[in-house]
């Protein structure tokens, strides 16, 4: 009986442990609740001719851009992983738009094959915010 009891309570621990991992931030269930247009997983712009994806080191989230075919051609730092709420691309530009908790919602656009940030876009009505209701 002790056995059964035993194995039955680390189960239970390691199924604990497992859920609660599933509730980090990086976890893309639910995302549209809780970043509104803006993900954290791998993002193409709307012409599939590039794509981001989003790492982090010790404190800042590091976003890189690739072209279709993997090759790295931009990355940057927008903000403090704590803040970070997500990217998501315009449906008819390369503009990448970065939500964060610090900093609000900030674009960073392709001029000239230059990769900057836009301090002077206009977000779209369509790309929702995690705060906008």
């Amino acid at each position: 009986m002790r056995k059964i009891v035993s194995t039955l309570l680390c189960m239970m621990l390691i199924l604990a442990m497992c859920s609660c991992s599933f509730g980090t931030r990086n976890s893309s269930s639910d995302s549209k609740t809780q970043y509104g247009s803006f993900t954290v997983d791998k993002s193409s712009s709307y012409d599939g001719k590039y794509y981001a994806l989003i790492s982090e080191d010790e404190q800042m989230i590091v976003i890189t851009l690739y072209s279709s075919d993997d090759n790295e051609i931009f990355s940057f730092e927008p903000c403090r992983k704590s803040d970070f709420w997500g990217i998501c691309w315009e449906t008819d530009s390369y503009n990448l738009w970065i939500q964060s908790g610090d900093i609000g919602i900030k674009c960073y656009g392709m001029v000239d094959d230059v990769w900057s940030i836009n301090d002077d876009a206009v977000r779209p009505d369509y790309i929702i915010s995690k705060y906008d209701k």
